[in-house]
């Protein structure tokens, strides 16, 4: 089997992408090792299982404008739509719940942008949506990614991006041990009525995303 089937294989299995596959759950651990949440994968049948998930994602973007530089009408509809295709259909991308210890749903985050050649990820779509459970949870439940992604997927790498000037997001990711590593520029484009950013040239660049890269000798989390 290839590392990319691999891949594959394992994050279908989180999503459950056969309908008798169990429901697996990363567990979330204190800095004592006492555990304070788990994060759970959104699955295919996010509909039944997670009746509110569409609704909860939709609002957390609207209260999240700093998520990413693209703008565009949200509704739970859309989300749904965005789920099943870009989510639950992409092979190499998944996306957990943060759950805290009474099963509140807080906020999300995930892996994308698989190199299979590299054996490295991004991780993906880090909100805090709610608030309550343990202190720190978002910043533990980071960390538990981090050791799944290690252990289960066998990542050598990890690192993500995050729009320049989000102070708050970027101090958070230095906390988790992340480091800054560079500028991506972004230019603007039109895309049937929406203005979205793509990776483009410095000298037209309006906005950029910074790359930040959880460094080697903290894999071993």
């Amino acid at each position: 089997m290839t590392y990319e089937e691999k891949i594959v294989q394992t994050l279908n299995r989180y999503k459950r992408m056969q309908g008798d596959d169990p429901l697996l759950l990363i567990t979330v651990t204190d800095g004592e090792k006492r555990r304070i949440g788990v994060l759970r994968p959104i699955t295919a049948d996010f509909r039944t299982a997670i009746p509110e998930c569409a609704i909860l994602l939709s609002r957390w973007r609207l209260q999240n404008p700093t998520l990413s530089p693209t703008r565009f009408t949200i509704t739970a509809e859309r989300t749904e739509k965005w789920l099943d295709s870009l989510v639950i259909g992409n092979p190499d991308r998944v996306l957990f719940l943060v759950q805290d210890s009474d099963g509140n749903c807080i906020g999300h985050m995930g892996f994308a942008g698989f190199d299979f050649d590299q054996k490295s990820a991004a991780v993906d779509l880090v909100v805090r949506g709610e608030q309550g459970g343990a202190p720190g949870l978002m910043g533990y439940a980071l960390h538990a990614l981090i050791r799944w992604g290690k252990a289960e997927l066998g990542l050598r790498r990890i690192g993500l991006e995050v729009l320049w000037d989000n102070d708050h997001a970027i101090a958070f990711y230095m906390r988790c041990g992340f480091l800054r590593q560079g500028l991506i520029p972004l230019e603007r484009q039109e895309v049937q009525g929406e203005t979205r950013w793509g990776v483009g040239c410095a000298e037209k660049a309006e906005k950029y995303y910074l790359h930040m890269d959880f460094p080697d000798e903290r894999m071993r989390l």
